[in-house]
């Protein structure tokens, strides 16, 4: 016969299973919900048999979703809808084609051909200085068709240069100015036809120079310049790019020394061709080869330009180009010979990155005219 103390310890343990088999039947009713935010069933339970913090995470888990699919339906909708509205603002807003960019500038022109000791023309110097500018696309149509306008400042020699003139001293300083129309290629849809493929540009490029060259020549010249390009898939563009040269001015460029000696010069008329590779993180590389009108004192040149986006807004970019002299090698050649190397970042207030070689549709489709672009020659190639 069982002692009293033996059933009332088996009636206690039953009645701790049946508590504990209640304790879980009733949390798994209530149904999982967050340990730091308990319903009141859950905190009476909890302080009726004391369950641990460890085990009111193994009774009542950590998650509301489960319970409540209704209410993180919405969030979860309106989340989505913020990003799509932040990116259509910023594809058509009114800066979302505009940049700002800074940088520095190296290049030897015309002005700055001097006297060697032998009597003839020899190019002993070069201008260093910073760029600072903007540049602006607005895209009219959904064919693609936009206008553009920019401008850059340019100062060089900050101190100084061989100048046997009173400005020794002064900052050689450059504005360039851009203005046109562009269409960008589009291959969104797959970029079924011809038209899809092209990309078109035509520019007025306007210069003024202060304290240009050795004699601190100031001049005012202007050019049109434009590009034609074939999309041969989402990563290759071809085309040709030139320059034509509207209007003269006149500089002494023949003896260093002597600003009266003047002669007539303007923007050398030049063709080029152009391979042009994108690569999927956003950035693109041209590479490019010319020839010179026949007067003027370049024969052909070799340039590149880079542009590889950092993040979302800002962009780094690059550019270099030889000109080879039209003469002979020797005193003459030498002061023909024009070289351009620039870097710098840019900024823009839509996104930096294109998705295929047309680029961003937004942004502008040629620089703002600058060394590389706007070469200066004269008619006469003998001092």
């Amino acid at each position: 016969m069982r002692s009293a103390p033996a059933v009332r310890n088996r009636s206690a343990m039953r009645s701790s299973v049946f508590a504990l088999t209640s304790v879980l039947a009733l949390a798994a009713a209530i149904g999982p919900v967050n340990a730091e935010d308990l319903t009141p069933e859950q905190l009476a339970i909890i302080k009726k048999y004391g369950i641990s913090k460890a085990d009111q995470q193994k009774l009542f888990g950590t998650t509301v979703a489960a319970r409540t699919p209704v209410a993180t339906t919405k969030p979860v909708a309106a989340l989505t809808e913020e990003p799509v509205q932040a990116a259509e603002v910023e594809k058509t807003g009114f800066l979302a084609g505009t940049t700002v960019f800074a940088g520095f500038d190296n290049f030897k022109s015309l002005g700055d051909r001097i006297t060697n000791i032998n009597g003839g023309t020899g190019s002993l110097t070069g201008s260093y200085g910073a760029v600072l500018g903007f540049n602006s696309g607005h895209t009219l149509t959904d064919s693609g068709f936009g206008i553009q306008a920019g401008a850059a400042l340019g100062v060089y020699d900050f101190k100084g240069r061989l100048r046997i003139i009173p400005e020794a001293e002064a900052f050689e300083r450059h504005q360039f100015y851009t203005v046109g129309v562009y269409k960008h290629s589009d291959l969104s849809d797959g970029g079924g036809t011809f038209a899809d493929r092209l990309s078109l540009g035509l520019v007025y490029d306007a210069m003024h120079a202060e304290n240009w060259g050795v004699n601190a020549n100031t001049i005012s010249l202007s050019q049109l310049r434009g590009t034609v390009g074939y999309a041969l898939g989402n990563s290759t563009e071809v085309g040709v790019w030139a320059t034509h040269g509207l209007d003269t001015d006149e500089a002494a460029v023949t003896v260093a020394g002597a600003p009266g000696v003047r002669r007539e010069i303007r923007a050398a008329d030049q063709t080029n061709l152009y391979v042009k590779h994108h690569f999927d993180f956003g950035g693109d590389v041209t590479a490019y080869a010319g020839v010179f009108d026949s007067s003027a004192i370049g024969e052909w040149q070799l340039g590149m330009t880079a542009r590889v986006p950092l993040n979302a807004h800002w962009a780094a970019y690059g550019s270099a180009n030889y000109v080879a002299p039209d003469s002979p090698s020797g005193p003459m050649g030498s002061g023909e010979e024009q070289v351009s190397l620039s870097f710098g970042l840019a900024y823009h207030f839509g996104n930096a990155a294109g998705s295929d070689v047309g680029g961003n549709k937004r942004l502008p489709m040629q620089d703002v005219a600058s060394t590389r672009t706007f070469l200066i020659t004269d008619s006469l190639t003998n001092p």
